[in-house]
């Protein structure tokens, strides 16, 4: 079993129902910083700018994303799974519930 990492800037929300750490003190998951630096191409510095967070929080953020890839993407694909099996990307919206 790997040693568990300490966080300064990040935290579980129990209240949540993933594993995926978020910013502590705001709703913003890991991935979602890890969207901004890497898909939205914002250096670490305008993501801090932007969701006025400290940017050694921003650098923790993508560290952890890196390490759990594995874990997220796992529980993204299931979001997405259960989401399909809602009905949500159906073209009738009537055929969500």
């Amino acid at each position: 079993m790997e040693p568990q990492t300490r966080y300064t800037y990040l935290e579980h929300r129990p209240d949540k129902r993933t594993q995926e750490l978020f910013i502590r003190g705001t709703g913003v998951r890991t991935s979602t910083i890890w969207y901004d630096r890497y898909i939205s191409r914002m250096t670490p510095q305008q993501i801090a700018q932007n969701r006025d967070l400290p940017v050694v929080a921003v650098l923790e953020a993508l560290a952890y994303c890196q390490d759990q890839w594995e874990v997220i993407c796992a529980e993204k694909d299931a979001e997405r799974a259960w989401l399909d099996a809602q009905g949500f990307f159906a073209e009738d919206s009537s055929a969500r519930r």
